[in-house]
């Protein structure tokens, strides 16, 4: 990830800028909204994302070390996700997120018993969080 990175610096023109924009993988709740209901039946499990962000995270901190970047703001935000049915999700899931992400069927089952019974329109809602950084591009450090 570190040659990647070394690649971005040697192309990013002059005042160039490195933008980080990445989901920070964790277990987000699944939510049913409805009118006048909130449930949450339980979270998505994320079988291998915690190890993505931190080889992202190592990355960048040894090119900012090494003279490459300096960092110039970093933050985080949520990046709500709607679905008009579970059905929607679970085709959506089936297509996405094989190996990384899975609904555990007890949640599963939580969130059809709750859907069932409110007898309205509904909503499933997944809110991730996204991670934002800006790196400025530095003049080449003198040593490597």
């Amino acid at each position: 990830m570190v040659d990647a990175l070394l690649e971005c610096w040697r192309i990013l023109g002059r005042e160039g800028a490195l933008i980080d924009l990445r989901p920070v993988h964790s277990n987000p709740a699944i939510e049913v909204i409805s009118a006048g209901t909130h449930f949450v039946p339980g979270h998505l499990v994320d079988e291998m994302g915690a190890a993505d962000d931190v080889a992202a995270d190592e990355a960048m901190v040894q090119v900012v070390r090494r003279g490459y970047f300096a960092p110039q703001m970093q933050e985080t935000f949520k990046f709500a996700s709607y679905w008009d049915t579970l059905e929607g999700l679970l085709a959506y899931a089936d297509k996405k997120w094989r190996g990384h992400k899975r609904l555990p069927p007890a949640v599963l089952r939580q969130a059809q018993r709750h859907i069932a019974d409110i007898f309205t329109p509904y909503r499933i809602c997944i809110r991730n969080t996204i991670h934002l950084a800006v790196y400025k591009k530095q003049e080449p450090p003198l040593t490597q």
